[in-house]
């Protein structure tokens, strides 16, 4: 769904299909969310149901403190990252074209950068082709000189789309993003 809210049903099915794929995302999901990750699972609760958990460690007084959440009791931005990384991860060498619109909302800084990095090298490689939609500096900073279109309002209402015009900037010049804010972007 466009929102992720059937994120657990296409996680069952590519567990089912493609049981190699989740040790990758696993691997992933503990370097980004943190050691105390444990993982994600799907949990019967009844014949025909079954929710995804994810299992943490705390460590707290010399001890070792074991607890799974729901994903729906998950944060925002560790929800966020699972499915971010799971798309990535889950759907390597299938032929998918990822359409992700502001896949910054709920993530921290230090987060969204090394899953920028993963879209990147997996791009072409084992995912076909992604494209982002977003407005954050980050991305725009990070993606849009090499593969960056603008997408601007006219005032008549009309959309043009146009490449990035970077040919005139040099190393010392300002991010692409601050360009693009006080509106000196090359026409």
């Amino acid at each position: 769904d466009r929102d992720a809210g059937n994120f657990a049903d296409w996680f069952r099915h590519m567990l089912q299909e493609h049981p190699e794929m989740i040790s990758d995302l696993k691997s992933a999901l503990t370097e980004v969310i943190g050691a105390g990750f444990n993982g994600i699972r799907l949990e019967r609760v009844s014949h025909e149901v079954r929710v995804l958990m994810a299992s943490f460690d705390q460590e707290a007084s010399n001890s070792k403190l074991s607890y799974e959440l729901r994903f729906d009791e998950m944060s925002d931005g560790q929800r966020a990252l699972v499915i971010l990384y799971g798309l990535i991860h889950l759907t390597q060498s299938q032929g998918y074209t990822l359409l992700i619109d502001e896949p910054e909302n709920y993530v921290a800084l230090r987060e969204i950068q090394p899953w920028l990095m993963s879209l990147e090298d997996a791009s072409g490689d084992t995912l076909p082709q992604a494209v982002i939609v977003s407005h954050h500096p980050e991305m725009i900073d990070y993606l849009g000189r090499e593969y960056g279109i603008l997408l601007q309002r006219e005032t008549s209402g009309v959309v043009t789309v146009r490449r990035l015009d970077t040919r005139n900037e040099t190393e010392d010049s300002l991010e692409l993003s601050e360009l693009l804010a006080r509106g000196w972007e090359a026409e």
